[in-house]
């Protein structure tokens, strides 16, 4: 049985048309889809949006593809794009185009650059004064957390964020790269390589998950993170929150002069661009000073905070443990206002710590010259620069030594004999070889420490002397005095305490004898002597 004729053509008719339909399709939606793109990256983001070229296809399944996406936050000359990417493409569903809000189903960057200003801007590229006096003050760690709400939010006056113009249910980004810009235009860029991103629900109003893989540039190492990011802050940028966990490896401390090591760290972070907490733990297993180059395993605990717009950073604190010995530390790693390069500003307490190892990570000798349990009290600044860190580092403070030695045949021996016989005669025992209520005060600068004061008792003496220490030479260079109990025609025999009793008054003083020394030399080679100027100088 034959159709009839009216019917058939009719389904030609509607077969062409649904042919013209289907191949006209994506001419249509090109031009609106565009459009519409172009509008909801807007809002979304905060910009002015430009779309170079857009291209959609239907067969074998729906499928956009476009190049020279630019989002932009300002007219002012010079000023970056926040957002650009070279090319994309992905694949979406009908009705995700078609619905009052775009939906994709995924997309995939290339090209991607993202330039994060230092703090809110208005359209014009100025300062937004609301979103300023929101950041945090960068010149101390204490600063109230800013509110992270969602600008357009804000803006509206509503109490949730208004529903997201776009949603992309997952996107991939290669090779993209991430610019935290600076307050100073002089001041280069904070730049990170990611290698490889991946986002979840990009766009939406809830936090957006995400992986990442990128390049710290120093020092240079792999960093591999995973948490959620956003939802975007339109109003201020540098305000959009972050939480992730994270590891850090490879990073090699070779890049920072004087010392050396590659480092490895794990932890989490959370907060806002402009205001990172950290918590985590750094291992550096074979750490060195090239002062000494004895390489011994370092292990770091810390919480930071990390401004991330211009990588300032404050300890609070950092516990560092090396062989048997612990250091606290707090402080911060801040960029100056007229150098190149972070300083770094330190309050060291070590109460465990064993001055050998301490001498041992600093002193070329392969056996430090002195032993004992330290406790110090000091400030520390390492400037910015091209020279070692040792030649940098700028140090004052307090220390105290219990049960303290020196090591070797040296000064220990020349110790020895001097409290043996500056002992009186009531006192027959041997002498000590530890040294007690050793103490002082110091300053380091250029690889030189300055001691103002550094007194110690033994056995019938006390001594009390001041002076400098290189380290690059282990040269010494001490004056001061030896008080003792005895007199010095005690201290000898015959001939010589003959003599010496002739002249002991001169060095007899309220009931005991004090003797002016030098110590130079090296701590290998000591050269202890009278200082005969002082001896006789009167006083």
């Amino acid at each position: 049985m034959r159709a009839p004729r009216g019917l058939t053509r009719g389904l030609i008719a509607s077969a062409a048309i649904l042919g013209v339909l289907f191949f006209s399709l994506p001419l249509t939606l090109s031009g609106s889809l565009r459009h519409r793109l172009a509008a909801a990256l807007g809002q979304r983001f905060g910009g002015s949006v430009e779309i170079q070229a857009l291209r959609v296809s239907v067969f074998p399944r729906l499928r956009i593809a476009g190049d020279g996406v630019v989002i932009r936050r300002g007219n002012r000359p010079g000023l970056p794009p926040l957002i650009s990417i070279r090319a994309f493409s992905g694949e979406a569903g009908l009705l995700g185009l078609l619905g009052s809000s775009l939906r994709i189903r995924e997309v995939r960057l290339s090209g991607l650059e993202v330039n994060v200003p230092p703090g809110g801007v208005d359209m014009n590229g100025d300062a937004n004064d609301a979103a300023a006096s929101s950041r945090p003050d960068t010149t101390r760690p204490d600063a109230t957390r800013p509110d992270t709400t969602d600008g357009t939010a804000k803006a509206n006056g509503a109490a949730k964020p208004a529903k997201s113009p776009i949603i992309v249910d997952h996107v991939l980004s290669e090779d993209a790269v991430l610019r935290i810009l600076r307050g100073d235009p002089g001041k280069k860029p904070r730049e990170f390589a990611i290698s490889r991103l991946t986002m979840e629900d990009t766009g939406a109003e809830t936090p957006w998950a995400f992986t990442a893989s990128l390049t710290n540039p120093t020092p240079p190492g792999k960093i591999e993170a995973h948490g959620t990011f956003g939802p975007w802050s339109a109003g201020s940028p540098s305000q959009t929150p972050l939480a992730a966990e994270y590891t850090f490896s490879d990073a090699d401390l070779g890049v920072f002069k004087g010392i050396a090591g590659i480092l490895h760290s794990s932890g989490k972070f959370a907060g806002v661009l402009e205001r990172i907490d950290v918590n985590g733990k750094a291992d550096v297993p074979d750490f060195a000073l090239d002062s000494a180059n004895h390489p011994m395993p370092l292990a770091t605990t810390f919480h930071s905070i990390v401004d991330g717009t211009n990588g300032n950073t404050w300890l609070q604190p950092v516990d560092a443990t090396f062989r048997q010995t612990t250091v606290h530390a707090e402080g911060g790693v801040i960029e100056g206002d007229n150098k190149e390069g972070r300083t770094i500003t330190l309050d060291v307490t070590m109460d465990r710590a064993r001055l050998e190892d301490v001498l041992f990570l600093a002193v070329k000798s392969d056996q430090p010259p002195m032993s004992g349990a330290l406790k110090l009290r000091a400030k520390l600044e390492i400037p910015p620069g091209h020279v070692s860190a040792l030649q940098k580092l700028i140090l004052k403070g307090t220390f105290t030594i219990d049960d303290a030695r020196f090591a070797g045949n040296g000064i220990q021996t020349k110790v020895n004999e001097m409290s043996e016989k500056a002992k009186k005669g009531d006192d027959p025992g041997p002498a000590r070889e530890a040294l007690s209520d050793f103490n002082g005060r110091f300053a380091m600068s250029g690889g030189v420490i300055r001691f103002s004061a550094i007194n110690f008792s033994m056995p019938g003496a006390h001594v009390s002397l001041a002076g400098s220490y290189t380290a690059a030479g282990q040269a010494m260079d001490f004056k001061g005095t030896v008080r003792i109990d005895a007199k010095l025609s005690e201290m000898t025999t015959g001939m010589k305490s003959m003599f010496l009793r002739v002249i002991e008054p001169v060095f007899r003083r309220r009931g005991a004898t004090v003797i002016p020394i030098t110590i130079g030399g090296t701590v290998k080679e000591p050269k202890v002597g009278l200082d005969m100027v002082r001896a006789f100088t009167p006083k």
